[in-house]
């Protein structure tokens, strides 16, 4: 049982020394600037990031890998792409930037792996700005930087280098980015699920989600269920929304959201008015065909022209604004379609009866002894409508 057990051991020291020297062999044939990828073992440590590769265990110099506030940027078991630097004592040495005597191999590995690397904005110059990255200098021009303030390090994906001369892109890292997530979300992205991004742009039209690299629409109509003239009304730039993927289509890279389908639907339950009810609202939008009154902050309807008090052949514009507050009636609703049908002129019409009614409660005499100004009134009320 012993000599087994002894068999063992030796068979598991053979087999160490025979991984241990494929390693060493596989490290003799990697040439400095070979990009490997690594995997984040401790990020602890005041002068080493410590990693894992298919070469065995090595090191990043913590430097590399901090932000302006001094703080490493990477995780434990986060993984990351860098480039073989050199050996010593036993110990492999990764490099994120293009440094040392090797860093012209790094940046022509960059250059055509398309590896993005870091580096921070040294000065703005004449139609650019100098990029530092690791002992190179390199030049990004002004159209080519999506955003000028950039604190700390930032990612940029070299576009050219010959010589001394090196062209960074900050808006190619964007691109390539953006590529790489589509590629990713067209396996695991699928129609009706929840994602959760930051609003990168506000248009008439809708608001941009950025999904980490990929940009979503989500149309005006679906950023809330009451009708809004602009998104800003509901959402702010650089706000993390939710929403529900409503459509995906690759061939033209149009993904439509709504933000909407994970909000509260007023139109569930209790609604809190009645046909038939008189309610104060806010003229929203002046159209063609009507005016359209927000009643309360979830629900907005239509008053058709006909249901105005406009003479015929008059124009909206005459006498209605928008922010004008006025008094509707609720004439229909239509929960299935989700619309409201308001009127003002039978607004006017039940005032007119209610002032009638009040005026014939004051009076003893017989109805045919009506007064002219009663008469008026009872004329107002049969009178046809436009």
């Amino acid at each position: 049982m012993k000599s087994k057990q002894i068999g063992k051991d030796r068979a598991g020291d053979n087999e160490f020394s025979r991984m241990l020297e494929e390693n060493l062999e596989s490290l003799q044939n990697l040439e400095p600037g070979t990009p490997v990828s690594l995997s984040v073992t401790n990020n602890r440590d005041k002068n080493y990031v410590f990693v894992k590769s298919e070469y065995g265990p090595g090191v990043i110099d913590r430097a590399e890998l901090v932000d302006a506030d001094d703080n490493v940027e990477v995780t434990q078991g986060e993984r990351l792409t860098a480039f073989y630097r050199e050996t010593v004592n036993g110990e492999i040495v990764f490099t994120t930037v293009p440094s040392g005597q090797h860093r012209q191999a790094i940046v022509q590995s960059a250059l055509q792996g398309r590896i993005p690397i870091r580096g921070r904005i040294a000065r703005k110059i004449k139609g650019g700005f100098e990029i530092q990255m690791g002992d190179v200098t390199a030049f990004c021009p002004q159209s080519q930087m999506d955003d000028p303030e950039l604190r700390g390090a930032q990612l940029y994906l070299i576009t050219e280098a010959e010589g001394k001369r090196v062209i960074a892109s900050r808006r190619a890292y964007r691109d390539w980015l953006r590529e790489i997530q589509k590629e990713r979300y067209r396996e695991t992205l699928h129609e009706g699920d929840v994602v959760t991004g930051q609003i990168v742009s506000l248009q008439d039209f809708g608001a941009f989600l950025d999904l980490g690299g990929l940009e979503c629409l989500i149309p005006i109509s679906e950023l809330a269920y009451n009708r809004i003239r602009h998104p800003s009304e509901v959402v702010r730039q650089g706000e993390t929304v939710r929403a529900r993927v409503l459509s995906i289509d690759w061939k033209e890279d149009r993904i439509t959201l709504s933000r909407r389908a994970l909000l509260d639907n007023p139109w569930q339950g209790a609604l809190p008015f009645s046909e038939g009810d008189i309610v104060e609202g806010r003229v929203e939008s002046l159209k063609p065909f009507g005016l359209f009154v927000r009643i309360t902050d979830n629900f907005t309807g239509l008053v058709p022209i006909s249901e105005t008090d406009v003479p015929r052949g008059g124009r909206l514009e005459d006498h209605y604004q928008r922010g004008k507050r006025i008094r509707v009636m609720i004439q229909n609703i239509e929960r299935g379609r989700q619309r409201i049908r308001l009127s003002i002129r039978q607004v006017v019409d039940a005032d007119t009866r209610k002032e009638y009614e009040s005026y014939m409660s004051t009076q003893e005499k017989p109805a045919e002894e009506i007064s002219s100004f009663g008469k008026q009134l009872l004329a107002s009320l049969n009178k046809p409508s436009n």
